[in-house]
């Protein structure tokens, strides 16, 4: 890809993500985006991943995360629209998924691991955005008792 297509494609998924974000502040809802920035996983302050999901600038609304139907789609502009009500009756009538993320004594999310010659390092950071998380509450707990074996301790935040 040309670097001038791709600089232009990077700058667009940035301003979307921004109307993305900027549309559930304004509709009272508080989101992180979190994974891929191209496909984020639009995730709410209770570690809740909303059954939704971004297409170009179309923010697409879907009654089960895996297999769903597609209810409804908003178009995401500068201006963000007002879509409270909707947004409320589709929180509460869809179905969503939960994930769990790992934090540190001092409250920094878990990122990831690198192993330094025979050790393993943990790479934490403060922003929710960063954190590595898993879908399963058995897969977590795994985690936590395979990174214990290495002196790191984590908590899994519910």
């Amino acid at each position: 890809m040309e670097e001038s297509k791709k600089d232009n494609m990077i700058t667009d998924i940035i301003r979307r993500n921004y109307y993305l974000e900027q549309f559930f502040k304004y509709n009272d809802i508080h989101v992180n985006l979190l994974g891929d920035i191209n496909n984020p996983l639009i995730v709410t302050e209770d570690n809740i991943v909303l059954s939704c999901f971004v297409s170009n600038f179309n923010l697409i609304f879907k009654d089960n995360s895996f297999e769903g139907k597609e209810l409804f789609a908003i178009k995401l502009k500068k201006e963000a629209q007002n879509a409270k009500d909707q947004l409320e009756k589709w929180v509460k009538s869809a179905a969503h998924r939960k994930i769990y993320l790992f934090t540190s004594e001092d409250g920094l999310y878990y990122s990831k691991y690198i192993k330094l010659y025979n050790h393993i390092l943990p790479l934490f950071s403060p922003a929710k955005e960063l954190a590595y998380y898993v879908f399963q509450r058995q897969k977590a707990i795994q985690i936590v008792q395979k990174l214990k074996k290495s002196n790191i301790d984590l908590s899994i935040v519910y």
